[in-house]
């Protein structure tokens, strides 16, 4: 049985012989059309996935503000969202079904006989004018993700604010998938912090600044965790135990020290892994209020009584 492509994608073939979305190709679509109608779910090849009718324009005027606020960007077209759509915009023309149009994320559109999809010019004035005729969702969760992308750059921010210097110098690198930049940025981060003990918590601090201990976190605070693994286990302790044992650094090592890939292999090394360091996490967790970092902590201890 074949796989469901998702995308909706004809063969690459097939695609090149398409014409790319343009904003000539849209208006042509809204000739003669006097009613559209929007439904929720997205679009499969030509039809609409769902019957939930939730919007309903008639008015000729509103059809023509609807084609302008269509309108496309286009130098930014041929990609494909990886779904069929969060909505389906059915035109329609003496009763008949001209053309269906899927609606992605309040960002951009596919048309079955495009080539790809293509990004919305005036997609925020778009979420405006639907919320006007009663479809407000598209809208909502539109300042909804602004909201959730501004608390996100603050996190940012206060991350890199307690973060070595140097970080910022690979940001764009830290933030995606390529790793290239690890060892140039080690070479960075011994350059600017030459004390290997205050460099480790420098480390265990940036470790800690973080909403979610142990899963759904921003991919860069691993980094941190990435480099404190070149540094020798017992290193880490001592460097701890020499500090001001500040409640910084003891998230960033509890952290560490109950990380999924770090427990693989805790068991080796135990024996550098006191009691003291065990109570002073435990009193760190418990004042938080981390819950599952107190469980973590348990576990550790039990580890520690049975070696």
């Amino acid at each position: 049985m074949p796989t469901l492509d998702l995308t909706n994608r004809k063969p690459l073939e097939e695609r090149n012989k398409l014409p790319t979305p343009t904003n000539e190709g849209l208006a042509k679509l809204f000739i003669g059309v006097d009613k559209v109608v929007i439904k929720s779910d997205g679009v499969y090849e030509t039809k609409a996935m769902s019957d939930k009718i939730v919007l309903t324009i008639s008015q000729a005027d509103k059809i023509e503000k609807l084609n302008d606020l269509l309108q496309i960007d286009e130098n930014n077209t041929g990609f494909y969202c990886m779904c069929l759509g969060t909505y389906a915009i059915e035109l329609y023309s003496n009763k008949d079904i001209k053309a269906t149009i899927g609606f992605h994320h309040g960002v951009s559109i596919r048309y079955h006989y495009w080539d790809g999809d293509a990004e919305l010019a005036k997609s925020d004035e778009l979420l405006n004018f639907l919320a006007e005729q009663g479809l407000t969702k598209p809208l909502y969760e539109r300042i909804e993700e602004k909201r959730n992308m501004e608390a996100d750059r603050i996190a940012q921010r206060k991350w890199l604010d307690i973060a070595p210097k140097c970080f910022q110098k690979y940001w764009t690198q830290i933030c995606s998938m390529d790793s290239s930049y690890f060892v140039p940025l080690v070479k960075d981060i011994n350059s600017e912090i030459p004390d290997r003990q205050q460099q480790i918590i420098t480390l265990l601090q940036t470790f800690g600044k973080t909403e979610n201990f142990w899963t759904a976190y921003p991919i860069y605070e691993e980094l941190p965790n990435d480099i404190l693994k070149t540094f020798e286990t017992e290193e880490i302790i001592k460097a701890y135990l020499n500090s001001d044992r500040n409640y910084k650094t003891r998230k960033g090592l509890g952290r560490y020290l109950c990380s999924f890939e770090f427990k693989k292999t805790r068991k080796k090394y135990l024996k550098h892994i006191t009691t003291e360091v065990i109570d002073e996490l435990e009193k760190c967790f418990d004042n938080i209020g981390e819950k599952r970092g107190i469980n973590e902590i348990f576990s550790l201890r039990n580890e520690k009584n049975n070696s």
